[in-house]
């Protein structure tokens, strides 16, 4: 009878309850429960010592079910600290610990064992044990290192499973699990780095996602001290202020380290939602410096110690060449030859918008292409009565063309978040451009298609905004064609 409960118990908290830590654990209760009434009906009792006696088969049988009881206490036990880890949803986390405390568990049945079941006195086995501890310590002194310090990094938790963390040697990556010996890191070359617990324990650890999971970025630039401090510190807040990929809170910061007749030397700090998305975010930062320093007429400087010289720059461009230069500058044009650029430029009408004004309504029919020569303007969609944020446009950047091109109305409206300028080019003056360019209606056609995905994708959360886009592209590139009458296909 009590082999069969056990046999029985065993078999359902193995097997049918596999995937289910407090289930085993009642049931593990229950057998436990059940072979000790069994016992105890029968007159044994796992706790007092077997009287002694010949190796008769009683004898034997007698001291197999208390080795079994000693052994399935000690498996309730460790079921219920199991059973309470995952209750506390941190089982990957506190593995290291639950794997020492079922050590701690068996030993100590072990010793039971010993003392009830074979009525030997464990004074002088602990007395012994010890000696062999020292010896085995002096032996095993690194790995036993090891397993001291995994046991105080998991009481004192530097860090946690999915944590992102810089050691002291270089070292970066998300923590995957602790064990007996090392700590698991998956680095950012997605290659796993074990590193001994000793190690850990002695070295300085950054916790990048601790007090919080935003995480900050510091870069420098170099500018071209052509306008004053003040100044330039506006043109590369609006900068940050143009990126999406940031955190608007904590807000980001510019401060000017230096200042000397070759260059202006400025720190930007911004926070990213997680570190891994920090190089994008970081890409996106020089790139709107880049487009904003160049609408501002800021230049790059060399860096230090080099040779190089900055030429004299006209520090009060002519507004009238503006448009030319933006032209230059746009790669949508670049197909345009040089005269063909300076017929159009003359064409281009600026506009200057106050923040908060709109430029484009979703649903309206634009009359012109827009560049922007300055400022930030926010692309918005609205769906099911809910206007959403999809991207926002920085200098050098189009807009409007999804109406010049295919006479559709607008899917997006366009407002200004700070003051801005922009240029337009009304659609009978791009016509004819169209007309003998058909590589720009082909790369404003992609634009449009991509702006299209995105926008598709943030409605729904989820979909892969990239597959939309070679069809979209493409079938907006045929009704370009048709609109226009361009006779060679727009690859």
């Amino acid at each position: 009878m009590a082999g069969a409960i056990v046999g029985v118990g065993f078999l359902v908290t193995r097997f049918t309850l596999r995937h289910r830590p407090v289930g085993q654990f009642l049931c593990q209760l229950a057998t436990v429960i059940g072979f000790t009434a069994v016992l105890v009906s029968a007159g044994v009792i796992p706790i007092r010592p077997t009287p002694v006696m010949d190796l008769t088969l009683t004898y034997l049988i007698i001291s197999f079910f208390k080795i079994v009881w000693w052994l399935g206490a000690a498996w309730l036990v460790a079921g219920f600290v199991h059973a309470a880890l995952i209750f506390q949803r941190k089982p990957v986390e506190t593995q290291f610990l639950q794997d020492v405390c079922s050590g701690f568990i068996y030993v100590s049945a072990v010793f039971g064992i010993i003392a009830y079941v074979f009525d030997t006195p464990i004074s002088g086995l602990l007395a012994a044990s010890g000696v062999l501890a020292i010896v085995l310590g002096l032996a095993l002194q690194s790995t036993l290192g090891d397993v001291f310090s995994g046991v105080v990094l998991n009481l004192a938790k530097p860090y946690r499973s999915g944590d992102w963390i810089t050691i002291d040697g270089g070292l970066a990556g998300r923590i995957i699990e602790t064990n007996w010996r090392a700590t698991q890191i998956l680095t950012q070359s997605n290659d796993l780095a074990v590193v001994p617990n000793s190690i850990l324990a002695k070295a300085k650890i950054v916790n990048a996602s601790k007090p919080a999971g935003a995480h900050g970025v510091t870069i420098s630039v170099r500018l071209d001290p052509v306008m004053a401090p003040s100044n330039a510190v506006a043109v590369l807040e609006t900068a940050m202020l143009n990126c999406t990929q940031i955190l608007r809170v904590p807000a980001p910061a510019v401060a000017i380290q230096s200042l000397d007749a070759i260059a202006m030397q400025c720190e930007l700090q911004f926070f990213v939602s997680a570190i891994e998305s920090g190089a994008n975010a970081q890409n996106e930062v020089f790139d709107r410096i880049f487009r904003h320093c160049a609408s501002a007429g800021i230049r790059l400087a060399p860096p230090t110690g080099s040779a190089l010289a900055l030429p004299p720059q006209d520090r009060s461009p002519d507004i009238d060449d503006v448009p030319r230069r933006m032209l230059d500058r746009l790669s949508v044009f670049a197909s345009l030859s040089d005269d063909e650029r300076l017929a159009l430029a003359p064409k281009m009408t600026r506009k200057v918008y106050k923040s908060g004004d709109v430029l484009i309504e979703q649903g309206a029919i634009s009359p012109a292409l827009f560049i922007l020569y300055s400022g930030v303007l926010v692309v918005l969609k609205k769906h099911e009565d809910k206007e959403s944020e999809v991207f926002r446009l920085a200098p050098g950047e189009c807009f409007g063309q999804a109406s010049v091109l295919t006479g559709a109305p607008n899917s997006f409206r366009v407002t200004a978040l700070i003051k801005s300028v922009a240029y337009e080019i009304l659609r009978e003056d791009l016509g004819p451009v169209l007309q003998h360019r058909p590589a720009i209606a082909a790369e404003l056609g992609r634009i449009i298609a991509k702006r299209e995905a995105n926008g598709a994708s943030l409605l729904h959360a989820g979909d892969d905004a990239r597959k939309p886009v070679a069809g979209l592209a493409k079938r907006l590139a045929g009704r370009i064609k048709t609109l226009f009458g361009l006779e060679s296909p727009m690859e």
